[in-house]
């Protein structure tokens, strides 16, 4: 409806007409005063856009000190690898590499010494050719000791832009090497974006020395050049200010900048002034409608000289008060002033408008309720002197129950503890204001405890009382278990690094000892056997506690892959009966076996399931006191092999009961550790046993009462193979081999040949690769035992260049390295290595590798 009126009106006359004379009386002052109050506030507006401009520039000029002390701590905690006390440099490129993959992209690492040479360089694969990199910084940090952030420079090795965090390494009490971590544009490329910038402004980051590191505009054709000469002669002369410049493409601007007082970084935004301009006349539009409003008041004089403008203007009453009753007003009539009819038929739109306008605010309230229903987050507000406490329709939900007044959630809703609380922070703010959060213990309609986030502030009247109180409430549970949990995890942490520093130091100190013993004179042989014996048993249990990390580490993470075959279960409890043998006769335990009366068959990995039993078994045996007894058992059914370790030893209680397959955890333990372990075996148990389909379970009645551990696996059902597996095959007779030996580590070598020469074979010995090549025709080796990490050339290399050669080419290749993961041993398999030994060196394989290539 248009609010029009019928033909039969009167001729309708513009309003200008009834008060042109009027506004021509008082439109003068009015232009005056309102241009007066127009520069006042324009000037004012531009003073405030200013300083909101400069605090965004402190703000992102405090965020870039956080990017460059980011990167000074990464530099710090790489200062600190174990591999750069032990020189071992691969090891700082390839750990590095990792720790900066985690620490996000835009980022190398450099390590340098005194010349300026570089050692290691993230940036390129490790072992490429570096450069010399001296600068003043370098000598100023090996002289002070202390870490500096660079100016910006090309760096010599991938010739863009960088800039780089040094820090001093200190190896063994001497300040030896300066590591660096170099930032690329590309790593401050989340400061200068359109959230943190205004739109259409031009931001530069630069550094001491006035050069742009970071811009976004035109940032390729921009990063590496000075800054605009008006902006780098202020910063020089202030630390943050304001000036009139142009940007580097031309544009006039208003630049605000500040430089940082702790790394001389700067930051900068320019305005262009023709937005700026726009924008200040923009928020100057509510003056204008605030001038409006005093030339409408002139009008309504001029209203009051005619009658037919007050008749006019009063028939837009009713529609007026329809609009605020939110009901849709009726066409008007008995208007006689054309801009009145108008404002009567913008009144309908306006009606129009509102209306869908609540529509769409009940929906944005419904899915406000709806999101603080799913985030357990409600809002209440309480009047003082009134026992009713409104809350949001969340409130609640959180509770189960409606909110009663507050003196009745004393021990129903609020916990005693809780309730004091509250109590004690309303009646502070009630007397002296302000405001205050809790974290309480509630009850929950269903019985359950909650953990509850409370805010409350003060709502002050016009005298300065408190008049209310108001505030929100959001159920936390989830939270604090979860900050629980997390303290659990981190103790079990600790728990588990105290106990690898025990178990590692224990075959540590006889290993020591021993070689101490062996470099005297006059030591008989039997001593000097018993000795030799004494470190080969501790290296080995060193190694099995590496194995058992490695391996518990790959069966977790999915990385094992099964060789499964149809295998007797009886076969399974023998071997791994047969393994722990020598422990249970140590500990004068009784063992008993109850095996199948006839094969029952499972499908799976025999050593693992091996595995399986005898850490069971040794559980057993470590946990049950001398002279105890253990039982295995077997039982099967129609679909499940049943498999039952039982002891009469320590038992367990219930929480460990909760905890036994769990990481890093043991049972009760002496100061002394004479149980030993890592708390990894149960856990790989469990791990192995889900791999074969099966299930693992505990049961103990209690401390000193024993436990019984129960595997259930599934029953092969397919049918026996026609034949067995063949025997296997008599060792052949051993004849004299030629060994070539090349290690750069000279001890490790010269043990390592001497065991193989004692065993009756020919033995050369070679510390270099370029050396081993130049023997090799020569000697025509039938086995080279070749370390992989050698410096000049590494093992993989020099195993193909072995393989290219004829004299060499039909040689058995073993690779001797302190690497065994899956990776290496593809990766010795493709450089042509027949075998992968790990050190130290299981010297069991080393003889059967060398009793085969005999018999051949």
């Amino acid at each position: 409806m248009t609010g029009t009126t019928p033909s039969s009106s009167p001729a309708r006359r513009p309003l200008r007409a009834y008060l042109l004379w009027l506004v021509l009386a008082t439109l003068l002052p009015g232009v005056v005063g309102a241009s007066l109050l127009f520069v006042h506030q324009y000037q004012k507006a531009r003073a405030q856009f200013e300083k909101n401009t400069l605090q965004t520039v402190r703000a992102l000029v405090h965020t870039v000190d956080n990017k460059l002390l980011q990167g000074q701590s990464i530099a710090q905690t790489l200062s600190t690898l174990d591999a750069l006390e032990a020189g071992d440099f691969a090891r700082v490129h390839r750990q590095a590499r990792q720790a900066l993959v985690l620490a996000g992209g835009g980022m190398n690492m450099v390590l340098r010494d005194r010349s300026g040479q570089q050692l290691v360089n993230t940036a390129a694969d490790y072992g490429t050719l570096l450069p010399v990199d001296g600068s003043p910084q370098l000598e100023r940090v090996f002289a002070t000791g202390k870490p500096a952030v660079s100016d910006v420079f090309i760096g010599p090795l991938r010739k863009l832009p960088s800039v780089r965090v040094d820090v001093p390494v200190q190896v063994g009490g001497e300040l030896r090497y300066v590591l660096s971590i170099g930032m690329r544009p590309d790593y401050f490329q989340d400061i200068l974006t359109p959230k943190s910038i205004p739109e259409g402004a031009v931001a530069s980051l630069f550094d001491r020395q006035g050069i742009i590191f970071a811009r976004n505009v035109n940032p390729a054709q921009s990063i590496g050049k000075p800054v605009n000469p008006l902006l780098r002669n202020a910063a020089a002369r202030a630390s943050e200010g304001t000036i009139d410049s142009r940007s580097r493409e031309g544009m006039p601007l208003v630049t605000s900048y500040s430089r940082s007082a702790l790394t001389g970084w700067g930051v900068a935004i320019g305005i262009p002034r023709a937005v700026l301009r726009a924008e200040l006349l923009g928020q100057l539009a509510l003056m204008v409608g605030g001038t409006a409003v005093l030339f409408a008041i002139g009008l309504c004089l001029a209203w009051l000289i005619g009658g037919r403008m007050a008749r006019s203007l009063q028939a837009l009453t009713g529609p007026a008060l329809a609009l605020g009753k939110g009901v849709k007003p009726q066409p008007v009539t008995g208007v006689y002033v054309r801009e009145a009819a108008e404002v009567a038929a913008a009144i309908g739109d306006a009606a129009s408008l509102l209306e869908e306008r609540s529509r769409e605010l009940a929906a944005k309230e419904s899915a406000l309720r709806e999101t603080h229903m799913q985030a357990r987050f409600g809002t209440w507000h309480w009047s003082l002197g009134s026992e009713a406490i409104e809350v949001s329709d969340s409130v609640p939900h959180i509770f189960g129950r409606p909110l009663p007044p507050f003196a009745q959630q004393r021990g129903t809703l609020l916990v005693e503890e809780s309730w004091q609380q509250v109590q004690q922070l309303m009646t502070e703010l009630v007397r002296i204001g302000g405001n205050g959060k809790l974290q309480l213990h509630a009850t929950h309609a269903d019985g359950h405890r909650i953990w509850l986030d409370y805010r409350c502030e003060s709502v002050h009247g016009p005298d300065g009382r408190v008049l209310a109180l108001r505030g929100s409430v959001q159920d936390v549970t989830d939270r604090v278990r979860a900050e629980e949990a997390l303290r659990h995890a981190d103790q079990r942490k600790n728990e588990f690094l105290a106990m690898l520093a025990h178990e590692l130091r224990n075959p540590l100190a006889p290993i020591t000892s021993g070689a101490q013993l062996l470099g005297q004179d006059g030591l008989d042989p039997a001593r000097t056997r018993q000795i030799s014996g004494i470190i080969a048993r501790q290296a080995r249990h060193m190694a099995g506690l590496v194995d058992d990390l490695l391996d518990v580490s790959r069966v977790t993470r999915g990385l094992v892959e099964l060789s499964k075959q149809r295998i007797d279960i009886n076969a399974v409890v023998l071997e791994a009966v047969e393994q722990v043998q020598a422990l249970v006769r140590d500990k004068g335990h009784k063992l008993e076996v109850r095996t199948l009366p006839q094969p029952c068959h499972v499908f799976g990995d025999r050593k693992r399931l091996v595995q399986v039993v005898g850490n069971l078994l040794h559980n057993a045996a470590k946990f049950t006191d001398r002279g105890g007894e253990i039982a295995v058992t077997l039982a099967a059914g129609s679909e499940l092999v049943v498999l039952e370790v039982r002891d009469n030893g320590i038992g367990m209680l219930r929480a460990e009961l909760e905890r036994a397959f769990d990481m890093f955890v043991q049972g009760e333990r002496t100061p002394d550790r004479s149980l030993g372990g890592l708390g990894i075996g149960l856990a790989l148990v469990r791990s192995l046993v889900e791999l074969h389909g099966g299930s693992v379970g505990v049961a103990s009645s209690g401390q000193g009462q024993g436990t019984v551990f129960t595997v259930r696996l599934p029953r092969c059902t397919e049918r026996a193979s026609a034949g067995l597996d063949a025997a296997a095959a008599a060792e052949a007779s051993a004849s004299n081999v030629k060994v070539l030996v090349v290690d750069d580590n000279v001890d490790a070598a010269q043990v390592l040949a001497m065991y193989v020469g004692a065993q009756g074979h020919e033995v050369q010995v070679e510390h270099d690769s370029t050396a081993a090549l130049a023997l090799a025709p020569g000697f025509a080796p039938n086995v080279c035992l070749l370390d992989i990490g050698l410096p000049d050339m590494d093992g993989y290399e020099l195993a193909r260049r072995l393989r290219r050669d004829p004299a060499t080419a039909r040689a058995v290749l073993v690779a001797v390295t302190g690497y065994g993961q899956e990776q290496d041993r593809r990766n010795s398999a493709a450089a042509g290595f027949d075998h992968h030994l790990v050190k130290p060196v299981d010297m069991a394989s080393l003889e059967k590798i060398l009793a085969g290539v005999a018999s051949a």
